[in-house]
């Protein structure tokens, strides 16, 4: 136990010596041998309204839930086109999404030589969709027949013209034929077929994210310059979206991705550290069930396959400059600039399969400003029992295209040595 503990201090010393403390984990640096260290990140996202569109203009997040609910999102609404003059309508939805993330990472590492390390990281998310939801019908044409099932009805039809007293469809009347269709008599029956979504309301769930298994090492290290590389996989340990579910925010996309990085760390400059990461991201093909759109703007289908998929591989760099205020204090700042290809959707049934290759391909920039503590230089003065870093960073989304969305979090970041 005293070797043990002698040796950490060594380290330590080391690290302490040659190496600003760092407030993200996007280094050269590898743990010596036999030494763990534990890390865990909490998230907090501000709520989110906005993304960017392909242009990189942003816009709502709900912007594709907000249209005239007509006889092209309602099938079952085409009879009437002639009695209205053009498209029978119920009138505009009115919905409102807002995002609220709270998510965790949990990273172990151990030190398996003196270059090579290996190490697993472990997302545990809280998310929630906040919906509200309601109908505008100040420009609808067509209602239910409130006489429909009776004897005294003349139109035989469960939906008609509100000019021949219709009666003006509510809130709970669309999501019914969001769902599985609406019974306009309240009999049992199914009047007009709906799509067999489940309800549309705020959905929210605290589930597992996809795991990350890697092994880095480090393969060059003399004077200012450092070098290491990371091989790993991304395990599809979560949950994936619904294909019956509008408002779900699942961590997963289904399917294992071979991770690739490669570290660059610069310190010929006194108390600086400077940082290039590259991120190479390749998604593995997989098959999964998807409802397969006709327009990527329209989120409304019955189209159901199970399609096989090829999602786009990802690019990321990091750029990171790292100042030591003091021995125990830092500050940093970096840039993230990400790049995604294309998916690749293809199936048997004959449907739109490059609707939903459609803006997949996406664009992000990303600044982040963190605030670094470490007891290192403590701990090896002995005025501290634990050797640990700590950071607070705040992150923001500034540009992008293809619906990333526009966001900002701030994260608490606690490490220990051991």
């Amino acid at each position: 136990m005293k070797s043990r503990t002698g040796r950490l201090i060594l380290i330590i010393g080391i690290i302490a010596a040659f190496i600003p403390s760092i407030c993200h984990g996007d280094s050269a640096e590898v743990l010596p041998k036999g030494i763990f260290y534990f890390d865990t990140t909490y998230y907090h996202y501000f709520d989110i309204e906005k993304r960017y569109n392909p242009d990189g203009h942003t816009e709502d997040i709900d912007i594709d839930y907000n249209t005239n609910l007509d006889s092209t999102v309602f099938p079952a609404l085409a009879p009437l086109n002639p009695l209205v003059g053009g498209n029978a309508s119920i009138g505009r939805s009115v919905v409102d999404f807002t995002w609220k993330y709270d998510w965790f990472e949990f990273k172990l590492a151990y030190g398996i030589t003196d270059k090579l390390s290996v190490g697993v990281l472990i997302p545990y998310n809280h998310t929630k969709n906040e919906v509200k939801a309601n109908i505008d019908t100040s420009t609808a044409n067509v209602g239910k027949n409130p006489l429909y099932g009776t004897p005294d009805d003349p139109f035989k039809s469960p939906i008609i013209p509100l000019a021949m007293g219709g009666v003006p469809f509510n809130k709970e009347d669309t999501i019914a034929l969001l769902g599985n269709g609406l019974d306009v008599n309240k009999d049992g029956v199914v009047d007009v077929p709906g799509f067999g979504y489940k309800r549309f309301e705020s959905w929210s769930d605290t589930m597992l994210g996809d795991i990350e298994i890697g092994a880095k090492y480090q393969f060059y290290n003399k004077g200012p310059w450092s070098f290491a590389g990371l091989v790993g996989l991304r395990l599809p340990t979560g949950e994936v979206d619904d294909p019956d579910d509008l408002v779900d925010i699942k961590p997963g996309d289904g399917q294992a991705d071979i991770l690739l990085r490669l570290f660059a760390d610069y310190t010929g400059i006194k108390n600086l550290l400077l940082a290039t990461t590259l991120y190479y991201d390749i998604q593995l093909p997989d098959k999964q069930k998807l409802r397969v759109l006709d327009d990527v703007n329209f989120p409304l289908t019955v189209n159901k396959e199970t399609v096989d998929r090829d999602l786009g591989d990802a690019f990321e760099v990091r750029i990171l400059g790292n100042y030591s205020l003091s021995k125990a204090v830092s500050a940093g700042l970096e840039y993230r600039f990400t790049a995604k290809a294309k998916d690749s959707i293809d199936g048997d049934k004959g449907y739109c399969y490059s609707c939903m290759e459609e803006e997949t391909d996406y664009t992000s920039h990303m600044i982040l400003a963190s605030l670094g503590y470490s007891t290192m230089q403590m701990y090896m003065d002995k005025k501290f029992k634990v050797p640990l870093n700590a950071s607070i960073t705040y992150r923001n989304r500034f540009a992008g295209t293809n619906n990333v969305t526009k966001s900002q979090y701030i994260s608490l970041d606690l490490g220990v040595y051991f």
